[in-house]
């Protein structure tokens, strides 16, 4: 059997849609006709869930994109409207729980609504996640669709911090994990750097990986609401869940637009958008202060971002906000930039 009919075998996929309220509805439409074009090869339209997140603008753009794949494939998607806005976080949450009613649902996908999430890569993920299932023995996997470049699309500084964040994760879960004799496979991430591209939007769950994901997200945000977690965790905190849960995950390149069509992140603070993903890795493995400040410094000893202008003042900002919230007290400082030779 090909590829492609595995996949439509297989594979159920969820779209999260919110747009912004200036954005046109024909610009809406083009994105959800750029994002559907094609998927009926790979996915069968009855599997496919659109989640309207609190966003009326982008409640008749979506059922026109859903009727026009109707007319050329014979079936149409699953439309769900949220009245509220919850965050992607909540809408991801929903179009997985609806997918995992169908039982025939082997592996469940996210992409985007803004067309940067090519279908055509959707292929390639299965069947990445099909081996790795098999040579692990268990349907505990997870696949991430790796941007080649971070920079490209997001701009130097996140392309940068991302980049802390992700060797971060990895660090701080191995750490955690070691005190019971275990660590993080990486040997279906490995060849793609440092970490995988954790933050991408762009996976490829089991079953049981989908339902951690829910419970997760769901669990984190009632423990912590004032964090307001489903607007920023939706691809970090299920991962960190994912890898000390001894999930495997699995990583390979995907297309990416050069220059994101467009993005809900507020890059007006920097250092505290990525501080708080940090402290909440710290605080969720109970890392004690000599281990995470370690972990911490020696990743912002390789992040490239101190090389930018006003690099150096947002990563004090990032390790001072750290501190602060995790580690109250701590007083060693890292050298600083220009204080040691090359």
């Amino acid at each position: 059997m090909s590829v492609s009919s595995r996949t439509r075998r297989a594979v159920g996929s969820m779209i999260p849609v919110w747009f912004p309220e200036e954005m046109s509805q024909e610009r809406m439409l083009a994105f959800l006709n750029d994002t559907l074009g094609d998927i009926e090869l790979f996915v069968d339209p009855r599997r496919l869930v659109l989640v309207v997140d609190g966003c009326p603008q982008a409640e008749e753009p979506a059922r026109r994109a859903a009727a026009e794949l109707a007319d050329r494939a014979g079936a149409g998607p699953r439309v769900v409207i949220r009245e509220v806005n919850g965050g992607k976080g909540e809408a991801v949450c929903t179009g997985l729980k609806r997918l995992l009613d169908d039982e025939a649902v082997e592996a469940l996908n996210v992409r985007d609504a803004d067309g940067d999430h090519d279908v055509y890569d959707l292929p390639q993920l299965y069947r990445l996640f099909e081996r790795v299932r098999e040579h692990v023995k268990t349907p505990d996997v997870f696949v991430i669709g790796c941007r080649g470049s971070l920079s490209r699309p997001m701009g130097f500084a996140r392309g940068e911090l991302e980049r802390l964040l992700n060797r971060l994760t990895v660090d701080a879960v191995n750490a955690r994990l070691g005190e019971r004799g275990e660590c993080v496979d990486e040997r279906f991430t490995a060849r793609y750097g440092r970490a995988p591209d954790f933050q991408s939007g762009y996976k490829l769950y089991s079953r049981s990986a989908a339902r951690v994901v829910i419970d997760a997200l769901r669990g984190a945000d009632t423990a912590r609401p004032e964090l307001r977690i489903m607007r920023w965790g939706v691809e970090f905190i299920p991962t960190v869940e994912l890898l000390l849960r001894g999930f495997t995950p699995a990583s390979l390149y995907r297309l990416t637009w050069d220059g994101q069509p467009q993005t809900t992140f507020d890059e007006s603070d920097l250092a505290h958008a990525y501080s708080r993903q940090i402290a909440w890795l710290f605080e969720r493995t109970e890392l004690p202060a000599g281990i995470g400040m370690r972990l911490l410094d020696n990743a912002l000893a390789d992040c490239g971002y101190i090389t930018a202008p006003e690099g150096p003042q947002h990563l004090t900002e990032l390790r001072a906000h750290v501190v602060e919230r995790c580690y109250p007290g701590w007083q060693d400082e890292p050298p600083g930039r220009g204080e040691l030779f090359l």
